[in-house]
């Protein structure tokens, strides 16, 4: 049985189009504002959607991202609450792609049966857990809990990633590629389009899956000019969660925020497949 993201690539590669991936902090800044602007997101057109379940020391995520995790942390979120985001999400937009983001020690704590059980019938697509590193034990068994539910794990590749190791990492992956743009953390450092396509070109020579790039890509100057590589898709997470930050100091209203955010998301898409 075909995951949901697999159709979603799918669909885009007949129409000869690329996917639009975004993301947002799970319950930043607050649980109801939250779902708004995944609400907003879906609306806008994303293709897939990353909702992230905070961590205290998210080491992968930059500035931004750290401080919307800690707001989110203070005002008492946790798994359950951004699983039931995700829930509602998936009743509010069915054809949307829905993924949970985050570390390995959040699932530990919360059990990886009962993780695994909760967000198949919240009706999540996949999981990106970006420090679970490749055959180890607890990846392992994160994977063959998510197999039971047709929940795909997305594996990560990153510019010091050597091509053995590439083609052990995606033997067995699922759903897509997260091809890591820059050394070090998102939201800081802006993505080199040469060394960017080096990789994608690199990871594809291994595999026939979509090959989505990340970490990097803020502007919408940004996505035109990563359109034109050979990847199948792009993310905005760090400008996002930015955007955000900035007007909740101009409203507190979750409405307008969510019209902000969803306007905002349809500036970029258009500049996707230019």
């Amino acid at each position: 049985m075909k995951n949901n993201i697999q159709k979603i690539f799918e669909n885009l590669k007949i129409k000869n189009k690329k996917a639009f991936v975004s993301f947002s902090t799970g319950g930043y800044p607050d649980e109801e504002t939250s779902f708004e602007i995944c609400k907003g997101i879906a609306n806008s057109g994303s293709h897939i959607h990353e909702i992230s379940f905070p961590h205290a020391e998210a080491q992968a995520d930059g500035p931004i991202i750290q401080l919307a995790n800690i707001e989110s942390i203070k005002n008492g979120i946790n798994l359950d609450k951004v699983i039931n985001i995700a829930s509602k999400l998936r009743k509010y937009s069915p054809e949307i792609g829905i993924i949970l983001m985050g570390y390995i020690n959040n699932l530990f704590i919360y059990g990886i049966k009962k993780f695994s059980k909760n967000i198949s019938e919240a009706g999540v697509d996949a999981v990106i857990c970006v420090d679970l590193p490749t055959d180890v034990r607890e990846e392992k068994e994160l994977k063959q809990e998510l197999k039971k539910y047709n929940i795909a794990l997305i594996k990560l590749i990153t510019p010091t990633t050597n091509d053995e190791r590439i083609k052990e990492i995606v033997k067995d992956a699922e759903g897509f590629i997260y091809s890591v743009n820059v050394k070090g953390i998102t939201g800081v450092k802006s993505a080199n389009i040469d060394q960017v396509n080096s990789q994608i070109k690199r990871i594809k020579k291994y595999t026939n899956l979509p090959v989505v790039a990340g970490f990097g890509i803020k502007t919408e100057e940004d996505i035109k000019k990563f359109s034109s590589t050979d990847c199948s898709g792009i993310v905005i997470g760090s400008a996002i969660v930015e955007k955000i930050e900035k007007n909740i100091k101009e409203t507190k209203d979750k409405h307008i925020l969510a019209n902000i955010i969803e306007e905002y998301c349809k500036k970029l898409i258009k500049n996707l497949n230019k």
